[in-house]
């Protein structure tokens, strides 16, 4: 006779995670922790690198991401979202999905490909060719291999672990790699070298964590057929989402006025590196929802989240601008300031729209209303960068982005009405995280005043700000999410304890 398995008295919360509706707040600190390593790395490096390389170089670095951002969105294909939610419903380590992942990852490689095939055609009929052929040739190399970081697979199994002990070697290797072999403009090349090296030890990475699931391989154009349906609205999906995202820097590059760019690329670096804290944040509640489930409070809760974090830093980015470039940057990229200003209000409205793109439209399975969503939105940025851009330029092409990013979070509100209703309560949470923006003016305007150093100005206006920020939050508004998430908290430490 079998004997009847004993049950934990005290089971691992990691493991009543994957099983109950609350917010995961460990497999959040890991993802939490892999995005703050990502940001933490290339803000420190980010100073030394413009500095370094100046507005003209940063401006080539600028183009080249851009095309890559276009470029490695068509090659995933898909894969990124729906593997995620296809291996979300799986149990966690599961085999059976094996073959299905190596074709995901033979699409990747043939549609990866293809994009740089089409890549090069594009930068040999460019009016004005930025940089040189070594670096669009180094380039197109890393926008192939760049796709074998199977993240997807990773976060889907839960196995944030890997992803932060991973970010942290590679990082650090680029790290000190840039600061030891990059000295001044020449060396530009020496970057994307170092760059391509760092993308090629991913995939090595990828390959030996994934080589377990070789042995499953078998050629099957029947799956290879159903994948590609499957993978379409995702594909079309994912590249209006990223062609309107990059539309602005590819048509500012056409102009050849580098050093804008390169003042408008630093705008862009600094909000943008931030911004991916809520897309890792939405991936982890992403697989939490798909596994269980779809849990209205845990959605609630997670909208909530992401307003009590991006409102306040919107506020502090906007009123810090100059100190930020100055710090960052130098005074030879103030130009960028009132541009990081206007990126600043992305703080607010892309987190939110990405709230309602992933948690809520990806998955009711509403793929078809984002593809119609992101096609509107990259006919509005068209137009808006065409008409703005002549016009003013760099501050055109950010106030089109803007304009463009508002565009979609309010088509997603509105496409999200029948399965996440925006209640009074959230909007009273809304308006109490935007006393942010008074009390940020009052700090930075007391830490102008008082002293000329944009360090001193950044940890004023940064510390003052929260704290009384937070004052007004938990004993004039008695915010009542603020106190729930801290009971949260408490309990799961609790019980996190061994018996």
């Amino acid at each position: 006779m079998k004997k009847k398995e004993k049950r934990s008295p005290n089971p691992n919360p990691r493991n009543l995670s994957a099983t109950k509706n609350k917010i995961p707040f460990y497999h959040l600190l890991l993802q939490y922790s892999n995005t703050a390593l990502n940001i933490i790395f290339p803000l420190i490096l980010f100073p030394y690198m413009t500095r370094t390389l100046g507005p003209s170089g940063y401006g080539v670095l600028g183009f080249y991401e851009s095309m890559m951002l276009v470029v490695t969105v068509l090659a995933a294909f898909g894969v990124n979202y729906y593997g995620l939610r296809l291996l979300s419903k799986s149990a966690i380590g599961d085999t059976d999905q094996a073959n299905t992942v190596l074709h995901l990852l033979l699409i990747n490689g043939i549609m990866a490909l293809l994009g740089v095939a089409i890549y090069f055609v594009y930068i040999a009929l460019k009016p004005v060719h930025i940089g040189n052929w070594t670096i669009s040739i180094l380039y197109g190399y890393i926008m192939v291999i760049y796709l074998f970081n199977a993240d997807w697979y990773f976060q889907s199994q839960e196995k944030y672990r890997f992803l932060l002990l991973r970010t942290l070697i590679l990082r650090l290797f680029v790290l000190v790699s840039a600061l030891v072999f990059v000295r001044q403009p020449a060396h530009l090349i020496y970057y994307i070298v170092i760059s391509a090296i760092n993308y090629s030890l991913i995939a090595v990475s990828t390959g030996w964590n994934l080589r377990h699931l070789l042995r499953h391989w078998h050629w099957d154009p029947a799956l290879l057929r159903k994948l590609i349906t499957a993978l379409s609205p995702f594909a079309v999906m994912g590249i209006l989402s990223s062609l309107y995202f990059a539309i602005d820097t590819i048509l500012l590059a056409r102009y050849g006025r580098i050093t804008e760019l390169g003042h408008y690329t630093v705008a862009v670096k600094i909000v943008r590196l931030s911004l991916n804290v809520f897309v890792a944040a939405s991936i982890v509640f992403f697989v939490k929802l798909f596994r269980t489930r779809v849990d209205r409070s845990l959605q609630a809760d997670s909208m909530l989240m992401t307003v009590h974090l991006s409102i306040p830093v919107s506020a502090l980015l906007f009123f810090l601008a100059e100190p930020v470039i100055r710090f960052i940057s130098g005074e030879s990229y103030l130009p960028s300031v009132p541009l990081l200003q206007l990126f600043a209000l992305l703080w607010v409205i892309v987190p939110l729209h990405d709230f309602f793109a992933i948690q809520v439209l990806m998955v009711h399975h509403k793929e078809k209303q984002l593809v119609i969503i992101y096609g509107f939105a990259c006919v509005l940025s068209f137009v808006l960068n065409v008409m703005l851009i002549p016009l003013w330029f760099t501050q055109g092409a950010a106030i089109a982005i803007v304009l463009t990013e508002i565009f979609v979070l309010v088509a997603t509100i509105w496409q999200s009405r029948s399965h996440f209703r925006f209640r009074w309560q959230h909007f009273g949470e809304v308006m109490g995280c935007l006393l942010c923006f008074p009390v940020a003016y009052g700090a930075s305007s007391f830490a102008a005043g008082w002293s000329s150093q944009p360090v001193l100005q950044l940890i004023i206006v940064t510390i003052g700000t929260l704290v009384v920020y937070a004052g007004i939050q938990w004993y004039v508004l008695a915010n009542p999410f603020w106190k729930r998430m801290i009971r949260s908290l408490t309990i799961e430490k609790e019980t996190s304890r061994p018996v």
